[in-house]
């Protein structure tokens, strides 16, 4: 296997332990440039934007989970900060003053620029006729606003894997979390009628008054495994049901079909078709086990990682309906599985398409573009620093970093605020360093 070499990165010092699920890349403040969010075991969670860390937030509990998303479904991202001992914090970044932007010329240009990157995340439909809008819009991606606690609610506790994603295809977020009790949970926020939309203006007041509270979390679904719960993901058939793929030791997994109304008889089982039934029980009464790779494992009992919604290239060039792009739309999108003693698969409609095994003790299992064609590489990571980059047809890279790694990451990350993002590898050592 041909090894690379990495020479651009970014480091930062951060102590204490981190959870392979407490680090998180996503753009916090809704400027369209990703941030980094790190939580360790003492508490503390540390976000970095550019070369510097903005903001600390202290005095939380061992944090066990960290996610960036629009959880609200607002169109606005949130820091969502999951500790061991059952609470759960949403920070996110204060509005822009309004009183300020009316003593520019173009307030109603400037108030446009603040909608359009909140809600997409993308700089296109920003107006860029106006030079004085520029010099706001590049203000405001050099300005450094502490992020804000705006809700804090009381969950179960010993969570240790968050997934936040469309499991029912309502067209809203839901939070899934997976406990170390072998129990997975769902989430959906419910906004307070009185207060439907978020609009933080002053930073110093931590929690808003009972009068003010946007809403809270209400429990979905909770389904118990039989085994230990190494990972959570999404993943969507061909006809676009959502999944929930719960990965289980020796390469195995539990799959939950999310969908409230199953249409299809062939796969329709006695306790879905009753009319009486409630969305809850329709949506819990549909899972199985897969065993499809527990004769390749050298351990049956091996944790293992599972990461779905694999885009494959010929989605990109389906245009021409030949070839490839037909089996594209014949087959469902691929996922795969990892394992702590290093095997490494490719499944696609339930069939192994290729299989690798390495030695090393592969811990963290992410996908990433990494050469920009549209479609996902798998990107894996060991305990000794060995990543693996990994295409879909099985062409592979690594890369050593040469110093042990408690928690890993793989995504898009801002390096300046004058350049677009840029894909990243993100190391929490053992050295209390956090190189990008």
């Amino acid at each position: 296997m041909r090894a690379i070499s990495l020479v651009n990165k970014l480091e930062f010092e951060f102590s204490g332990n981190v959870v392979r699920n407490a680090i998180a890349l996503g753009d916090l403040d809704n400027d369209g440039l990703n941030e980094l969010a790190v939580g360790n075991a003492n508490g503390d969670v540390a976000v970095f934007k550019g070369q510097d860390k903005i903001q600390t937030i202290s005095k939380l509990t061992f944090v066990s989970c960290v996610a960036i998303g629009d959880i609200m479904n607002q169109k606005k991202n949130i820091l969502i900060i999951i500790t061991a001992d059952g609470w759960c914090h949403l920070y996110a970044a204060p509005e822009v003053d309004e009183q300020s932007e009316k003593t520019e010329k173009a307030s109603d240009e400037v108030d446009g620029q603040t909608q359009s990157t909140s809600g997409s995340g993308s700089l296109e439909n920003l107006p860029t006729s106006d030079s004085s809008s520029n010099s706001i819009k590049s203000a405001k991606k050099n300005e450094k606003v502490p992020l804000v606690c705006i809700h804090m609610q009381r969950i179960p506790a010993n969570a240790k894997s968050i997934l936040l994603g469309d499991i029912d295809s309502d067209g809203s977020l839901e939070m899934v979390l997976g406990l170390t009790d072998r129990v997975v949970r769902s989430y959906k926020w419910v906004g307070n009628p009185h207060k439907p939309t978020l609009n933080i203006t002053d930073s110093n007041v931590p929690f808003e008054p009972s009068d003010k509270v946007l809403g809270k979390f209400v429990a979905l679904n909770k389904w118990e495994c039989a085994n230990q719960i190494g990972s959570i993901t999404l993943h969507h058939s061909m006809d676009g049901r959502g999944f929930l793929l719960i990965a289980q030791p020796g390469g195995t997994f539990m799959r939950i079909n999310c969908s409230p109304n199953v249409e299809h008889g062939s796969t329709a089982n006695s306790e879905q078709s009753t009319s009486t039934s409630s969305q809850g029980e329709n949506i819990s009464g549909n899972v199985d086990y897969q065993r499809l790779g527990i004769s390749r494992m050298r351990n049956p009992n091996i944790s293992t990682e599972i990461l779905g919604d694999l885009r494959c290239l010929h989605e990109i060039n389906d245009g021409s309906g030949t070839g490839d792009s037909q089996q594209c739309i014949t087959k469902g999108r691929p996922y795969a599985l990892a394992t702590l003693d290093g095997t490494i698969m490719l499944v696609q409609d339930e069939v192994i398409s290729w299989a690798i095994a390495v030695d090393h003790q592969i811990f963290a299992l992410t996908k990433l573009d990494v050469t920009g064609n549209g479609a996902d590489d798998i990107v894996v990571c060991s305990w000794d620093g060995q990543t693996y980059i990994l295409d879909q047809e099985k062409n592979s890279v690594r890369f050593h970093l040469n110093e042990a790694v408690q928690a890993f990451e793989s995504g898009f990350y801002s390096i300046s605020p004058d350049k677009p993002n840029v894909t990243c590898l993100v190391y929490v050592t053992f050295k209390n360093k956090v190189r990008i």
